[in-house]
């Protein structure tokens, strides 16, 4: 093989691969079910200093949460749910966005989105999310499935354009720098103090969407899910995250939450699939069904078509 064959061959070694439909990213990633890990997930991102230091800065999660929600999922989601190319380009153009976000912390400490250690952390969060979402609200993962849960994982922090020296390779790996990052990195910041406090979710402003709904009522729905969302998250955050920072856990809030994981897994799979996916991770199903060999990826081909989902 000449050098410029070798060139080539390791330039699509290292190419970011695309999450197909035929992966289990696709069937988790989208679902409301792991969406019930999200809030913790949250936290655990923001305890990060670098991260406290760049959400707190304008809090567009506390005065416009319904719509950072809806510009994460047009932004990372599709990430996933893209045909082939078209992921690549939004992996690429998340990376590159985060590189606009930087500036100086109240202590005055300079601080940046694409530090190594706070980008990476960001991503991996999820596969502890996803284990613990299986763990709760699902089923036993095999030890196959878990490993292939993991490949994926790694998978999906190339696309983001995390390099592999910031990525652990191996889950034994990750759980020690997982640990790491908890016990000596992660501090309780600004942040923290807005989103475990138990009244964050039930003060969210009405949505535009739901401007027709009367105030009372409307502040009644989000009391009542605002408590549960606020139980669910204080559940599903790490053990030696809540023994760290001291999160109260009570005995009762155990028996609550054993309580609805159980409903979970008992009622939801009972659920029509279609309604179990935020709607563009169900489009994008519904598209990789209709049009199977869209979502071939060949490396050597760069006329790939791009999505035709939005």
């Amino acid at each position: 093989m000449n050098q410029a064959a070798q060139v080539q061959e390791k330039q699509h070694k290292n190419a970011p691969q695309p999450l197909g439909p035929e992966s289990s990213t696709w069937r988790d990633f989208g679902s409301y079910l792991f969406h019930l890990m999200l809030p913790q997930a949250f936290v655990l991102q923001s305890a990060h200093p670098v991260i406290d230091a760049a959400v707190s800065k304008d809090k567009k999660y506390k005065y416009d949460p319904w719509g950072r929600a809806k510009g994460s999922v047009k932004l990372l989601w599709p990430v996933v749910y893209s045909r082939p190319e078209k992921a690549i380009e939004m992996g690429h153009r998340l990376r590159e966005m985060h590189r606009q976000i930087k500036g100086v912390d109240k202590d005055g400490n300079k601080y940046h989105a694409l530090d190594p250690e706070a980008y990476s952390w960001v991503h991996i969060t999820g596969f502890d999310a996803t284990l613990r979402m299986f763990e709760y609200f699902g089923r036993p993962v095999s030890r196959e499935e878990r490993a292939r849960i993991f490949d994926e994982w790694k998978q999906m922090g190339s696309l983001l354009g995390i390099p592999d020296r910031n990525i652990p390779q191996t889950e034994d790996e990750y759980w020690k720098h997982f640990d790491y990052i908890i016990e000596e990195r992660l501090i309780w910041g600004e942040v923290l103090d807005d989103l475990m406090d138990p009244a964050f979710y039930g003060n969210y402003p009405r949505p535009e969407e739901m401007k027709y709904l009367p105030m009372p009522i409307f502040r009644l729905l989000m009391g009542t899910m605002g408590w549960l969302m606020h139980k669910v998250t204080v559940a599903t955050l790490p053990q030696n995250f809540r023994r760290k920072f001291n999160v109260e856990y009570t005995k009762s809030d155990q028996r609550f939450f054993k309580l609805f994981a159980w409903a979970v897994r008992t009622f939801y799979p009972l659920v029509p699939e279609r309604m179990r996916y935020i709607p563009l991770a169900w489009k994008a199903i519904k598209d990789s069904r209709n049009h199977p060999d869209a979502y071939e990826h060949d490396y050597t081909d760069t006329n790939t078509n791009e999505l035709v989902i939005s």
